[in-house]
């Protein structure tokens, strides 16, 4: 069975799309992976009063790129802005996880748009596709909510915690 999603993309822009091409001293050595180190990212999320539209937004830049790029290894700098408008589905979920999950599905959509248009765009630069790296949730949006756990199962609480088990070895 497969879950549906909890956003429908309606509008996708890019208000600012900026890839320019370094000459650095050994281009042959420069890297065609942009590190998650070197990357400057902003992501906002805003559901609206009613809580059936979400609107989010993302910008991506290369950081540490000086504009005499001629001892770094860097090939091109970077500055992508993308933003979205989504439809809630299951508006009536607005418990912490159901908003992480929505925030991470933002986010991922955001994320792949720019990875697309970088990709797309240094595809006919003098040094080839350069591709944004697989990125942590972790890093845009921040960490996972707690669950609550009780003993006793209550639904309000969250799931009883579970009990480690311990393994058997088997002898080789």
């Amino acid at each position: 069975m497969m879950r549906s999603s909890p956003l429908r993309l309606k509008e996708l822009v890019f208000p600012q799309i900026s890839v320019k091409a370094l000459v650095p001293k050994a281009p042959d050595q420069g890297t065609r992976d942009l590190p998650v180190e070197a990357l400057d990212i902003s992501f906002v999320y805003d559901l609206d009063a009613d809580g059936g539209k979400v609107g989010a937004g993302i910008k991506v830049a290369t950081t540490n790129v000086s504009h005499d790029a001629a001892d770094e290894s860097f090939l091109y700098r970077i500055q992508v802005e993308a933003f979205a408008n989504f439809d809630v589905i299951g508006p009536e979920h607005q418990d912490a996880l159901a908003v992480y999950l929505r925030k991470v599905a933002a986010a991922s959509a955001l994320i792949g748009a720019v990875r697309e248009q970088i990709a797309t765009t240094t595809a006919r630069g003098p040094w080839g596709i350069v591709m944004l790296p697989i990125i942590s949730m972790d890093k845009v949006i921040g960490m996972p909510p707690k669950r609550a756990t009780s003993e006793s199962g209550d639904p309000a609480l969250g799931p009883p915690a579970k009990k480690a088990v311990k393994r058997k070895q088997i002898a080789v």
